[in-house]
């Protein structure tokens, strides 16, 4: 009997034990995960997530960009040894105004992050937007306080920040492309050579006098009178033979103005034949020249670009014949003196030049060929902690209704 009891007690507990095995397999279990470089966080570090809460198609697409939601610490950045910023006149992102100060787009919202990160930096000026990405790209500098359109050429040689405007590459033309007939009557007057034109008036002058004063003794009826009137008659019967009317009621009678006439004839002839030559050039060339109206109108023309911007990629994609600028400002003035036909450029930047009195004769065409979104761009030895705060501040200070004013005061409405 006390052999059984045992039995049935070891029995007893073998199955207890293998419940209780079974039951840790299937029970939730408590995962923790112990950062090996954790370091405590003092009271100016707050831990947040980027929230999808903003208001703003931008700070909605930046946002986007940042799948799937991460945690980030927040730090100031007072402790960083201070930012090398690049900066060039690219208004309205970047310019001096009157007091010799930098403002502009882009200069006062990285000013903002600054303010708010604690963020310390010192500015560079440089000449053109090649200057400034090979500094980026040498690392010679840190942040650049410019807009760029972010390409994949640049993501391998730098990083950027999150978006803060919605851009893209827009086409600017000469306004009289968009007037086909004040453009005809323009490259008429400049393709006829005025000494063309002379040279014609003048042969008709010359030849009606001649007729004139020959038939005018015996050729009483229709040449006679006085001299000015024997001139005048003269001079229509020579502008009646150019046109190839022929009324008939002024006819030459004689040997001698027979011979002349017929002399002018041959010579009107040629004459109306060049010049019906020349006006259909001009209306053929005009024709080409004149409808600009969308981007495939370029695939016939020459157009300009700023060397080693995102527009000069998108007109090299769509086969654009393309010359490249330093700046925007020098592809305006060859599309101002006509040796290109459009200039494709950054749609904000080139919104506000339209709008200033030394480019009055230019226009946007109203659709961009490409929407993209400006950045900042940023050297990659930048550590992704500071790259961090940094967008984290932008896109709290672009969700801003302050923000929205001064870009307004910047840019105004675009449309």
């Amino acid at each position: 009997m006390p052999r059984a009891r045992f039995f049935f007690l070891m029995i007893c507990l073998m199955t207890i034990s293998g419940l209780n095995a079974w039951a840790d397999n299937f029970a939730p279990r408590s995962h923790h995960i112990t950062a090996p470089d954790a370091k405590p966080v003092s009271q100016q570090t707050l831990a947040l997530a980027y929230a999808n809460h903003s208001t703003t198609p931008v700070a909605q697409a930046s946002l986007a960009q940042t799948s799937p939601p991460k945690i980030v610490i927040v730090q100031s950045l007072e402790q960083r040894a201070p930012f090398r910023v690049g900066i060039m006149d690219l208004p309205p992102f970047a310019f001096r105004s009157g007091g010799g100060q930098w403002s502009g787009l882009a200069v006062t919202l990285f000013e903002h992050i600054a303010k708010t990160s604690g963020l310390r930096y010192s500015f560079t000026e440089f000449k053109n937007m090649d200057e400034v990405m090979t500094a980026i790209e040498n690392h010679t500098i840190d942040f650049a306080a410019i807009a760029i359109n972010p390409t994949p050429e640049f993501e391998l040689t730098m990083n950027f920040t999150n978006a803060f405007e919605l851009s893209g590459t827009s086409i600017a033309i000469a306004k009289h492309l968009h007037l086909p007939l004040l453009t005809l009557v323009e490259s008429i007057w400049q393709s006829l050579i005025p000494r063309f034109v002379v040279f014609v008036l003048t042969c008709l002058l010359l030849f009606g006098v001649i007729v004139g004063l020959i038939e005018r003794r015996k050729n009483i009826s229709q040449f006679g009178g006085g001299f000015w009137r024997t001139i005048g008659e003269g001079v229509w019967w020579s502008s009646a033979t150019i046109s190839t009317v022929g009324y008939g009621d002024r006819v030459p009678m004689t040997k001698r103005g027979r011979f002349v006439g017929g002399l002018w004839m041959l010579i009107a002839f040629a004459l109306t034949s060049i010049l019906a030559g020349l006006l259909s050039s001009v209306l053929t060339v005009s024709r080409i020249n004149s409808q600009i109206h969308k981007p495939t109108d370029l695939l016939r023309t020459k157009s300009g670009a700023v060397l080693k911007s995102a527009a000069l990629l998108d007109g090299e994609k769509m086969n654009y014949n393309m010359t490249t600028y330093a700046t925007v400002d020098d592809a305006l003035q060859a599309l101002k003196s006509g040796q290109i036909r459009a200039v494709l450029a950054e749609s904000v930047r080139l919104h506000w030049l339209m709008n200033q009195p030394q480019w009055q004769d230019l226009i946007m065409l109203p659709s961009p060929i490409v929407t993209l979104n400006c950045v900042f761009p940023i050297s990659s030895e930048v550590d992704p902690q500071t790259l961090d705060v940094i967008n984290y501040h932008l896109l709290n200070i672009i969700d801003s209704k302050e923000w929205q004013d001064m870009r307004h005061l910047f840019i105004g409405n675009q449309s």
